[in-house]
């Protein structure tokens, strides 16, 4: 199984993209599988974040 939990000098609950705070259950969801939220709904559309964007995906 995947180890989620973020490596040193990661910042849990941290976008990537914007530096704005959300739950350690929206990086989870939205993020990848290393623990990084690329784009959260504050700096991309909910839509494009719920299509992959928030994982770091561009298509």
């Amino acid at each position: 199984m995947d180890d989620l939990r973020s490596t040193p000098g990661q910042q849990d609950g941290t976008c990537a993209n914007c530096g704005r705070h959300v739950s350690a259950s929206y990086v989870r969801v939205f993020g990848d599988n290393t623990g990084t939220l690329h784009r959260c709904s504050t700096c991309s559309t909910v839509s494009d974040v719920m299509d992959g964007r928030g994982s770091g995906l561009d298509s």
